[in-house]
């Protein structure tokens, strides 16, 4: 899973700590969230990894001026971040929806629903970049499904074969994972394995070939819906 840069604009040192309390603990793991603050909006906009963030949570009233004045100037610079105000203000302004803020959070709102809706923009963000998730033993993990290239059936689990010669061990079964990710492109030519049809290069009735040279027989029972769901696939 690749890094998440998650922005923290708030004045508030107390607000920030628990905003990074609960963001720790949800879906995200350490090693995979990278977490910054500023203190205003002059600090958010002398930041040079404001473009590249993909969450921002920020204060509505800020010592240097107006949430939204600064939104503003933000969504000309970064559109795909998603976007939460904190505030204690009652009424979002009626421009604030033209920016695309994908939640708008009340300060005083208690911790239980506060926590609900931090987690909630954290899991649309990992469902838009195709977060799958998986579990390692007793740990949850995500990968990003795009990167999976084929998963392979295991005695306990499943082998799932990752871009950049990485894998990773899994406790579902094969038939589950190809059930939640088939849609995305994966198709299965042989009841060992499944596979991210982004990765063929080449495909005859025996074998297909993956992008690392790695070659995969295809069952003869599993030739004909394979050879549909790859033209599919290609057209």
């Amino acid at each position: 899973m690749k890094l998440c840069r998650i922005g923290i604009c708030e004045d508030d040192e107390l607000y920030r700590n628990y905003l990074t309390k609960i963001i720790r603990k949800c879906v995200l793991t350490e090693d995979k969230v990278g977490i910054f603050f500023y203190s205003d909006g002059s600090s958010l906009f002398s930041a040079s990894n404001r473009k590249e963030l993909d969450i921002l949570f920020m204060d509505v009233q800020l010592p240097d001026g107006d949430g939204n004045a600064f939104m503003e100037r933000f969504r000309k610079e970064n559109t795909k971040a998603l976007v939460s105000f904190c505030t204690n203000m009652g009424t979002p302004a009626a421009d604030t929806f033209k920016m695309n803020i994908y939640r708008y959070i009340r300060k005083d709102e208690g911790k239980e629903k506060v926590e609900k809706q931090v987690a909630e923009v954290i899991e649309e963000y990992m469902r838009r970049c195709q977060y799958q998730e998986f579990h390692a033993g007793p740990d949850k993990i995500y990968l990003e499904v795009p990167d999976i290239m084929y998963c392979e059936k295991q005695k306990r689990g499943t082998l799932i074969h990752m871009d950049g010669n990485r894998e990773v061990l899994v406790s579902e079964h094969l038939s589950d994972i190809y059930e939640s990710i088939h849609p995305h492109g994966f198709a299965c030519p042989h009841g060992s394995y499944i596979v991210n049809m982004e990765y063929i290069t080449g495909v005859n009735k025996r074998m297909l070939r993956l992008t690392d040279d790695e070659e995969l027989g295809i069952a003869p029972r599993k030739w004909k819906q394979f050879q549909e769901d790859f033209r599919n696939f290609i057209e």
